[in-house]
C-alpha cells in the first residue's frame, strides 16, 4: 500500500528532527572510542559514559561470583557481560516502542495522554512484531548461556575448595603424628638412655640376699 502525501510529509518531519549532535559538547559525547578490555585483551569501542557505565557492571558481577585463577576469572567475566547483554536487550525493546512515538505510530487522535501513549505502544509492537520476536531468541540463547557458564563455574569452585580441604586434613594430619612420637627409652642426668630393666637400681652389698625360689639341695656329708 502506498504511502499518502500526509505519511510522507510526517516522514520528512521526522527526518528533520533527527540530525545528530550539534553543539561540540554534545559531538564529544556522541564520540566513539577504542580500548583494550584489561581481563579478555580485546578491543571494542564504545562510548565513554557506555564504557564506564560497563565496567563497573561487569566487576561488581564478578566480585559477587567471587573467581580465583585465571579459568574462573574468564567464566566469570562471560558471566557478567551476558547480564549485559540481557539489560541491553530489555533496553532495546523499551526504546523501539519509546521510537514509535516519534514516528507514523503516534499519528493517534485521542485527547487523553495516557491512552494516547498506550496505544502509540500496541500500534508500535503490532507493527514490527518481527523485532520483538527476535529479541526474544536473543534473550533465551543468552540465558542458555548464562546457565551453562554459571553451573561450569559453580563446578570449578566446588572442586577446587574440595582440593584445598583435603590438602589442609593430610597436613594436619601429618603434623599431629609427628608431635604424637612413641617414647621407648628414658633420658638420665648423663645423657645416655636406657631401658627400663636397665634403670633398676643395683642392691646394697650388705643386704641380705634375696631367698631363693628353688627348693635347697642336700649336700652329701663326708665319711
Amino acid at each position: 500500500m502506498p504511502a499518502t502525501e500526509k505519511q510522507l510529509e510526517a516522514n520528512r518531519r521526522n527526518a528533520q528532527k533527527s540530525t545528530g549532535p550539534k553543539t561540540p559538547e554534545g559531538k564529544i559525547r556522541a564520540t566513539l572510542n577504542a580500548w583494550r578490555h584489561g581481563l579478555t585483551g580485546q578491543v571494542a569501542v564504545l562510548p565513554d559514559e557506555d564504557r564506564h557505565a560497563f565496567e563497573t557492571f561487569c566487576s561488581a558481577i564478578r566480585k559477587a561470583y567471587k573467581p580465583e585463577g585465571p579459568l574462573e576469572l574468564q567464566i566469570a567475566q562471560s558471566i557478567a557481560e551476558d547480564e549485559w547483554r540481557l539489560n541491553r536487550a530489555r533496553a532495546i525493546e523499551n526504546n523501539v516502542l519509546a521510537l514509535g512515538h516519534h514516528t507514523l505510530d503516534a499519528e493517534i487522535e485521542c485527547l487523553n495522554t495516557q491512552i494516547h501513549a498506550a496505544m502509540t505502544t500496541a500500534r508500535t509492537f503490532w507493527r514490527n512484531p518481527e523485532k520483538f520476536a527476535l529479541l526474544s531468541i536473543y534473550e533465551q540463547r543468552i540465558s542458555r548461556k548464562l546457565l551453562r557458564n554459571e553451573q561450569r563455574l559453580l563446578a570449578l569452585q566446588a572442586a577446587r575448595k574440595a582440593e584445598t580441604a583435603a590438602a589442609q586434613t593430610a597436613a594436619a594430619e601429618a603434623a599431629a603424628a609427628r608431635t604424637e612420637a612413641p617414647k621407648t627409652a628414658t633420658a638420665t642426668p648423663n645423657g645416655f638412655a636406657f631401658s627400663t630393666p636397665e634403670t633398676t637400681p643395683p642392691s646394697p652389698p650388705n643386704a641380705p640376699s634375696q631367698p631363693s625360689s628353688h627348693p635347697p639341695r642336700h649336700l652329701p656329708q663326708a665319711a
